[in-house]
């Protein structure tokens, strides 16, 4: 009795073992055919959305009040943030602070006298003193005062503040014959001038594109003419009229722009963006322009797809621009928001169970894996199944041989 009962359990154990070899197989046969899959999908279930409070706070502590109160305000359009009472006591602070006079007072001063600020008070004053040649000449004071303390005065906007004056003789001069034509062509270049001066003065331009539009300037100089500067003056002048456009961010789109190319593509990416090109740009850096490039601006789902990327920071634009819009849109709905991602407890605990041990896997080791399992489980059979072919054939030429009795 003892002996058949350990028989019972060692036959039981065997089985249970095999099966174990056969799911072990099946999953790693599974796990080779999708495992970048896999590895994307626990990608997005670890995906967190971004807290907003402390960059936010950062910024308020550094005195840049309308910054802070501009990164709220993007990410306060999303539920999560917007229910969030800490940021509503986050944001009336800081905004109490904004409103004050003395600090409306002194960041318009700032424009008017340096041509720099972040808020509507200095950026409305260092544009207006720009159009009545104020900011002209004081660019050209600055640029002197350094060189008479031997400081190196910066090339690029001496050369915008002489480029000013230039432009307001055209548009004065222009005859009552060539008004139709010059007066127009003046205003816009004028427009973009100031505009580009403000962009160098809060850090908006990159090297890169100061010396290509150095060079358009010497050129608009040596012609006597504006054409040279048309092709660039008419952009950046669409760019600034897009709906909705703030003047930070047209300052935002010119930061990601590295040549006079890229500012004719901004024109594309204020477009398919609208008043939101400024909130993605400055929360998603260079991801949204590249993903446009890569998918098409009439791509459906590019703008969907770049708001939700921006929840989850820097590792959700770099999933977008991998994945592409459409598929990434599909990812997220289906590692966070789908019943299909957490139908039941056991399809959870497999998916953590793949995604924390068998994706970590290089796929040579699943190769190594399924192949050793593969043996067992078609040897196992096979051997058995020799076996009991063997003792039926014992049984028969022992049946065969018995004496009849």
């Amino acid at each position: 009795m003892l002996r058949r009962f350990f028989g019972t359990s060692v036959l039981v154990a065997k089985v249970l073992a095999y099966l174990a070899v056969v799911m072990l197989f099946v999953v790693c046969l599974y796990a080779i055919d999708q495992h970048q899959e896999l590895k994307l999908f626990n990608q997005f279930q670890a995906l967190q959305r971004v807290n907003p409070i402390p960059r936010a706070q950062e910024l308020a502590d550094a005195g840049e009040y309308c910054e802070a109160l501009e990164y709220l305000d993007y990410f306060r359009e999303y539920d999560y943030v917007r229910d969030d009472p800490e940021v509503t006591r986050l944001y009336n602070e800081i905004k109490s602070k904004r409103d004050s006079l003395s600090f409306s007072a002194s960041d318009a001063f700032r424009g008017l006298w340096k041509g720099r600020g972040a808020c509507v008070e200095s950026l409305v004053a260092a544009t207006v003193s720009d159009f009545l040649i104020i900011g002209d000449i004081r660019d050209l004071a600055w640029g002197a005062i350094k060189k008479y303390q031997g400081q190196d005065a910066d090339e690029f906007t001496m050369a915008l503040a002489g480029m000013g004056i230039v432009l307001s003789g055209v548009t004065a001069v222009a005859t009552p014959a060539t008004a139709g034509a010059a007066a127009p062509a003046g205003v816009t270049a004028r427009t973009s001038v100031s505009l580009l001066k403000l962009a160098k003065k809060m850090g908006k331009l990159p090297d890169p594109l100061q010396k290509s539009l150095i060079r358009v300037f010497r050129q608009t100089a040596k012609a006597k003419s504006l054409k040279p500067l048309t092709p660039v003056s008419d952009s950046l002048y669409r760019i600034s009229k897009v709906d909705g456009l703030k003047v930070s961010d047209f300052m935002t789109a010119l930061s990601r722009s590295r040549s006079l190319s890229d500012i004719k593509f901004m024109e594309k990416v204020t477009t398919a963006y609208g008043k939101q090109t400024g909130k993605f740009l400055k929360l998603g850096g260079d991801t949204p322009v590249t993903v446009l490039r890569r998918f098409g601006v009439k791509n459906k789902d590019v703008k969907q797809a770049v708001d939700t990327a921006i929840q989850y920071g820097p590792e959700g634009m770099r999933l977008l621009q991998r994945t592409g819009p459409s598929a990434f849109l599909n990812y997220v709905r289906i590692a966070k928001y789908s019943a299909r991602a957490t139908r039941s407890v056991w399809n959870q605990r497999v998916t953590k169970l793949l995604g924390k041990v068998v994706i970590g896997l290089p796929v040579e080791a699943l190769f190594g894996i399924a192949i050793l399992a593969g043996l067992v489980t078609f040897s196992a059979p096979t051997y058995y199944g020799l076996k009991a072919i063997r003792r039926v054939r014992e049984k028969i030429r022992t049946h065969q041989a018995a004496p009849a009795s």
